[in-house]
C-alpha cells in the first residue's frame, strides 16, 4: 500500500506517493522494497486445480508487504502527517458464497486519494511514526436530510445514521478538543480536522481507526467505515546505569540481517451486514432463512431493524443472516506471495461488529478438494472437513491489541473478539494451499452466545521449495540471527540474545512496566448487564459489581447511557485496579486512553483461567490462556468470569468513554462517560460532561 504523506501541506490534502519518505535523510539503513504480498479474489477452480493465484487477475492487491523505512526527518513545518478522507456513499459489490454471486451495495465508506476503488469497503493503511502529528481532515458528505435523526433527549438507540466522527482505537493520545474526542459530532456537510499528537514514547503497534457517534457507530462500522493504524518504530533497546533496559520497538527485531523487515501483512476482519429489502421495508430471505439479494437489487444497510441485535427465536441476526466474515473488504479471499520457510509477521485487526473468530491455518488436500464449492453454509463446512484436513499450523503471538508481549506465545488458533489485534509470526512449512478457517468456540465464549459451525474465511497461497526446519525452530534462528546483527552490541545484545534462549522472552521490547500491588491506589469494579422488563426493550447497562447472597455478585448501580452524567471520575497519575465481569451473556469491555494489565482471568468457580493454556475435553483452551501479564485495551468477558486488571492514567486529562466492543450494544447505552482530571478534584463538585459538541 501507499503511504502519507509527511510534511509540507501543500493543498490540504494527503499525498500518497511511494517515493515521497525518500526526500528525508534517512536515520538508518532503509530496507530494500520486497515482492508485494497480496490478497486477491481468484475463481477457486484456479485454486483447486493446484495453480498459484494470479495476483491482480480479477481484483486488486492491498495490504501488501511492507518494509522497515526511515523514520523522516521533521520538514520546516515540523513533523506532520496529513491526510484528507471523505465519508460518501459508495456503490460497490460483495461477494456472496451461498449464491456464487457478486451482491451490488451501496454502503457509507471512506475515501481518500489511498482508497482502492475496486475495494471500497476498507478504510486505507493508515503509517504513523511516534512524535509525529496526525492531520485528518473528515469531510462528510453524506446527506443532509438524515430521517434516522430523534430529538436530542432521546440519545440511546440507532439515530443520525449521516452524522459522524473519528475514534482511534487504541492510540494513546489526549481525548480532548479535536483529538480522540468521541463526544464529537459531525453533521453532513461539514469538514473537520483532527490532530492527533502521537507522543514521542508511544508504543509501535497494530491499531485502527472507525467512527464513534453515539446511535451509528454499529450501522457505519459495520458498512465497513474501518482502517487499519499502524505505528512504526526504529528506536533499538537501551541499557541503563543499574543492567536493565529501556524498552525498543519489537519493530527493530523482526528484521533480517541487512535491516530488511519481515514480510508484513495487515488483515482487517469485518461483518459487513448489507441487506436487500422488499417493496414493504421487509429483509428479503430465501427458504433457509437467509438473507437474499435478487438479480437488480441493491443492499444497504439503513435501518437497525432485524439487522442488528437478536431475532425473535433468541439468536443473532448475523448469524442468522448467512452473511459471512470479509477480510480487507473481501468475502473468501486469496492471500498470495507467501513463501515457505519464512518469517511473516501477520497483524490482524478485528473490525467488526457481530461475530468471534478462531483463526487456524490448515494445509488444503487439493486431491479431497472437490473441483468447485457447494453453496451454503453447510456445503462450506463439509468442504473444510474434507479437505482443509492438515493439522492446524503453528502461531506465534507477539503482541496484543498493538502491545508487545512479554514472551512469544506459541498457539494453534487465536480467539478473536471484536475490537481486538494480534500480531502473529508465521512461518508455512510447504509450499501450496492453505485454508484460513473459523473454528468453532462454546456459546458461551462467543458474543453471540450460540455455537456456529466452522467456516471458510480465505485461503493463504504459498510458493517455494519446504523448509528444512520445523517453524518454531526457524523463527528461533531468525530472532537469534536478527539480534546478533541488529542489537547493540555489549548489554543489550546479550540480555536479548539470553531471553531468547529462556522461552522466547521479548522483555526487551514490551512497552510498559508490570504494575505490582503496591502501586493500586484505588479499587473499583464494573459490570455489563442486559435487562429484559416484561413487554418492553432490553435496557443495555454498565454498573458496579456488589455483592449478593452467598457472596455472589450481583449488579450495583447500573443504567444505561446518559450523556450529560459524569459516571466515573479518575485522578491523573494515579493506578486504579479493577473488578470486570459480564452479567448477561458475554461482552468485551474497552476503555480509551490508557491500556490496562491482566491479573487474572478466574471463572464462576474461581479458578484461574489466564495462566498456561489447559485444553478440556474438546480440546479447546480458554481463550484467556497465556493473557496474564499482558497489556490490552479490549477484553471480552465470559459471563459469569471475573477478570482483575490495572490501570496507570497517565499524561492525558479529559472526558472519554468506557464501552461494550458489541457495537450496537454500544448504541444501546452499554457505555459510561469518564473523566481524568488533575488531582485533588476528585470531590470538587467538578461539572458534569459538556452536551456532544456539533459541528
Amino acid at each position: 500500500m501507499t503511504t502519507l504523506h509527511r510534511g509540507r501541506l501543500f493543498a490540504l490534502s494527503s499525498t500518497f506517493a511511494l517515493g515521497v519518505a525518500a526526500q528525508f535523510a534517512p536515520v538508518q539503513q532503509v530496507a530494500a522494497e520486497v515482492p508485494a504480498a497480496r490478497i486477491v479474489r481468484e475463481p477457486p477452480a484456479a485454486l483447486l486445480r493446484g495453480a498459484p493465484a494470479a495476483p491482480g487477475k480479477s481484483g486488486p492487491s492491498l495490504m501488501a508487504a511492507t518494509p522497515l523505512k526511515a523514520r523522516p526527518q521533521a520538514s520546516s513545518v515540523g513533523n506532520e502527517v496529513f491526510y484528507d478522507l471523505a465519508i460518501r456513499y459508495v456503490d460497490g459489490k460483495i461477494h456472496n458464497p451461498d449464491t456464487d454471486s457478486d451482491d451490488a451495495v451501496r454502503l457509507r465508506a471512506f475515501q481518500g486519494e489511498a482508497s482502492d476503488p475496486l475495494i471500497p469497503y476498507v478504510g486505507p493503511k493508515v503509517e504513523l511514526w511516534p512524535g509525529e502529528t496526525f492531520r485528518l481532515t473528515l469531510r462528510n458528505q453524506l446527506p443532509k436530510d438524515d430521517p434516522s435523526c430523534k430529538p436530542r433527549d432521546e440519545h440511546n438507540g440507532p439515530h443520525c445514521f449521516n452524522s459522524t466522527n473519528m475514534h482511534t482505537h487504541g492510540l494513546w493520545v489526549s481525548p480532548s478538543g479535536n483529538s480522540d474526542n468521541v463526544l464529537l459530532k459531525i453533521d453532513p456537510g461539514v469538514d473537520f480536522q483532527y490532530e492527533y499528537n502521537v507522543p514521542a514514547d508511544h508504543p509501535a503497534g497494530t491499531f485502527w481507526y472507525h467512527p464513534h457517534l453515539h446511535g451509528a457507530t454499529a450501522l457505519q462500522v459495520a458498512s465497513g467505515m474501518a482502517g487499519p493504524l499502524i505505528i512504526r518504530g526504529d528506536r533499538l533497546p537501551q541499557a541503563r546505569d543499574d543492567g536493565s533496559l529501556i524498552p525498543g520497538d519489537l519493530d527493530t527485531l523482526l528484521t533480517a540481517p541487512n535491516g530488511e523487515a519481515f514480510r508484513e501483512r495487515v488483515l482487517v476482519f469485518q461483518q459487513i451486514a448489507y441487506t436487500c429489502r422488499d417493496q414493504d421495508g421487509n429483509i428479503k430471505k430465501d427458504t433457509d432463512g437467509k438473507w437474499l439479494c435478487d438479480k437488480g437489487d441493491v443492499g444497504g444497510i439503513e435501518s437497525y431493524e432485524g439487522q442488528f441485535g437478536i431475532t425473535p427465536t433468541g439468536g443473532t441476526q448475523w448469524n442468522a443472516s448467512g452473511r459471512r466474515t470479509a477480510i480487507n473488504g473481501l468475502v473468501e479471499p486469496y492471500v498470495v506471495g507467501a513463501r515457505a520457510g519464512s518469517v511473516e509477521r501477520w497483524r490482524f485487526i478485528h473490525a467488526g461488529v457481530r461475530d468471534s473468530i478462531r483463526l487456524s491455518f490448515r494445509k488444503l488436500d487439493a486431491a479431497q478438494a472437490s473441483s468447485k464449492l457447494g453453496k451454503g453454509r453447510k456445503a462450506r463446512e463439509q468442504f473444510i472437513q474434507q479437505a482443509c484436513t492438515g493439522a492446524p499450523l503453528a502461531q506465534f503471538a507477539v503482541a496484543g491489541d498493538g502491545l508487545t508481549r512479554g514472551a512469544v506465545s506459541r498457539r494453534d488458533s487465536t480467539v478473536f473478539q471484536p475490537g481486538y489485534r494480534e500480531d502473529l509470526l508465521m512461518v508455512f512449512p510447504e509450499p501450496g494451499t492453505y485454508c484460513i478457517v473459523d473454528e468453532t468456540l462454546r456459546p458461551e465464549q462467543s458474543v453471540n452466545n450460540e455455537s456456529y459451525p466452522r467456516e471458510l474465511l480465505g485461503y493463504v497461497t504459498v510458493d517455494g521449495p519446504a523448509a528444512a526446519k520445523a517453524p518454531e525452530a526457524v523463527l528461533t534462528q531468525a530472532l537469534e540471527t536478527a539480534a546478533k546483527a541488529r542489537m547493540p552490541q555489549g548489554k543489550v545484545r546479550d540480555k536479548v540474545l539470553a531471553d531468547l534462549a529462556d522461552g522466547l522472552k521479548l522483555s526487551a521490547f514490551a512497552p510498559h512496566a508490570d504494575i505490582a500491588a503496591s502501586e493500586v491506589t484505588n479499587h473499583r469494579s464494573l459490570g455489563f448487564q442486559i435487562v429484559l422488563p416484561p413487554g418492553q426493550a432490553p435496557l443495555f447497562e454498565v454498573g458496579e459489581i456488589g455483592t449478593g447472597e452467598g457472596g455472589k455478585p450481583v449488579p450495583v448501580n447500573s443504567s444505561p447511557y446518559e450523556p450529560g452524567r459524569l459516571d466515573r471520575l479518575l485522578e491523573l497519575g494515579a493506578v486504579d485496579e479493577w473488578k470486570l465481569t459480564a452479567f448477561a451473556f458475554g461482552h468485551p469491555f474497552h476503555i480509551h486512553v490508557n491500556p490496562f494489565q491482566i491479573v487474572s482471568v478466574k471463572d464462576p468457580e474461581g479458578n484461574e483461567v489466564s495462566g498456561a493454556p489447559v485444553p478440556d475435553a474438546n480440546g479447546i483452551s480458554s481463550q484467556y490462556a497465556n493473557l496474564q501479564g499482558t497489556w490490552r485495551d479490549t477484553l471480552f468477558l465470559q459471563q459469569g468470569y471475573t477478570a482483575t486488571v490495572r490501570s496507570r492514567y497517565r499524561r492525558y486529562i479529559g472526558d472519554f468513554v468506557l464501552h461494550c466492543h458489541i457495537l450496537d450494544h454500544e448504541d444501546e447505552g452499554m457505555m459510561q462517560n469518564v473523566r481524568i482530571a488533575l488531582p485533588g478534584t476528585a470531590n470538587s463538585g467538578m461539572p458534569t460532561p459538556m452536551p456532544m459538541a456539533h459541528h
